[in-house]
């Protein structure tokens, strides 16, 4: 199969940029032809570049003609989209009017959600769900602050739903949980467009049988992701609490944090698993609708358990006392008491850990999330053969049998 993957980078790599590598690496590993097509964020720098980007969201005339080009001179079979915002918003649109099966895969809830996790003050925020204006989010300036920047980004929601509405047959949103999906469907759109399909991570391997004293946590150091919580529920476990990660809040959470504390900012990638491998959980505390946080896959990969806040769509990846736990969020009480067991009771953590490592290698691993992207391919290239304009377009006869998506290049 011939894949052109899209992505618009952002200034502060992320898990959206891994999860890009980690698919594109692991389509080609399986004999497929891929291409990728990406953009970065990093010329949206000063006042008059924000404006221009602002003004061109829809539409960059300079990045679409390149993008157009790259579909005439490699012919995909299908185009996959992750981020698209805000530099990408016309090639999106291209791939559709040239009849191309086009994915896009929902890392967040951004189309709906002006801030992106259904989340304001510290507490969850779904005004805009069904809103097509998106008026609270503007007058919130939910965006970054912003009024303006929150408005635009109101304007690339509505152009997508115009696209899923004209192109239904050609563009299928891959959404990371049902949560997700349940929450487009919610917005107005079709469900049953909309295909499901969690991240994966690469085997790390496991970790070490007896674990240390220690209560991971790993991200960015905001509120929202609930790290003041992870403070206040380190004095009163008897373990180190390790933070690796940086952010806004890192310097007003380091002043008074408890001396069972650790904060190491980012560490490469080799020392984070280690320090994975060897800590007797992972803690998520957030009080916001993750998307799907690819610490949880690598974590399970190597038989570690995850301790998360008890919300959508959360619960649709860690089973309570099975894989890890689920507590309420911002219950101090339950938090303490389920890390101090997990500490005192190593057997415990074992247990939960071996169940991780279970549905790490039936759910998350490469080889099971590559059959379902492909078969999501497939699916999307059986719905783009029901078009007659698509076979005339691309001179095919038939292209709903897997057998053809192989085919040779047609000039």
């Amino acid at each position: 199969m011939r894949i052109l993957i899209g992505h618009n980078h952002y200034q502060r790599p992320g898990g959206e940029d891994s999860v890009v590598q980690n698919e594109t690496h692991l389509l080609k590993m399986m004999g497929h032809e891929v291409e990728t097509f990406m953009v970065s964020n990093d010329e949206i720098i000063g006042f008059q570049n924000k404006v221009k980007a602002a003004l061109q969201v829809l539409d960059n005339p300079a990045i679409t003609a390149a993008f157009d080009q790259r579909i005439t001179n490699f012919v995909p079979q299908v185009v996959h989209f992750h981020n698209f915002f805000p530099r990408l918003t016309g090639a999106i649109k291209r791939s559709l009017d040239r009849r191309i099966p086009t994915l896009h895969t929902l890392h967040n809830y951004r189309l709906i959600c002006a801030e992106g996790s259904f989340h304001r003050h510290g507490t969850s925020c779904v005004r805009c769900v069904g809103s097509s204006l998106r008026l609270p989010a503007i007058q919130r300036g939910c965006y970054r602050g912003s009024r303006v920047g929150t408005f635009f980004v109101g304007r690339v929601g509505r152009a997508y739903r115009r696209l899923f509405l004209s192109h239904e047959r050609y563009l299928t949103p891959i959404a990371l949980t049902e949560f997700a999906r349940k929450q487009m469907m919610r917005d107005g759109y079709d469900p049953t467009h909309i295909a499901v399909k969690g991240n994966f991570a690469p085997d790390l391997g496991l970790g070490e049988f007896a674990r240390e004293k220690r209560i991971l946590f790993i991200g960015r150091l905001t509120r929202q992701k609930g790290v003041d919580h992870f403070l206040r529920i380190a004095r009163k476990v008897d373990a180190e609490f390790e933070i690796i990660g940086d952010g806004p809040d890192r310097q007003d959470l380091s002043q008074g944090a408890p001396p069972n504390v650790v904060f190491r900012g980012w560490l490469n990638r080799e020392a984070v698993i280690e320090r994975i491998k060897r800590a007797a959980a992972l803690a998520i505390p957030s009080r916001s609708c993750e998307g799907f946080p690819m610490v949880i896959p690598e974590a399970f990969s190597t038989g570690t358990p995850v301790f998360a806040s008890y919300q959508e769509p959360l619960n649709e990846l860690i089973e309570n006392e099975y894989s890890g736990m689920l507590l309420p969020v911002d219950d101090e009480a339950a938090w303490v008491a389920g890390l101090q067991r997990i500490i005192d009771e190593p057997a415990f953590g074992r247990r939960l850990g071996n169940v991780a490592r279970g549905i790490y290698e039936e759910k998350y691993s490469p080889a099971q999330n590559g059959k379902q992207l492909v078969a999501i391919y497939e699916d999307a290239i059986a719905r783009a053969s029901m078009d007659e304009l698509y076979r005339v377009t691309h001179g095919l006869n038939h292209f709903a049998m897997p057998a053809s998506v192989g085919s040779e290049r047609r000039e």
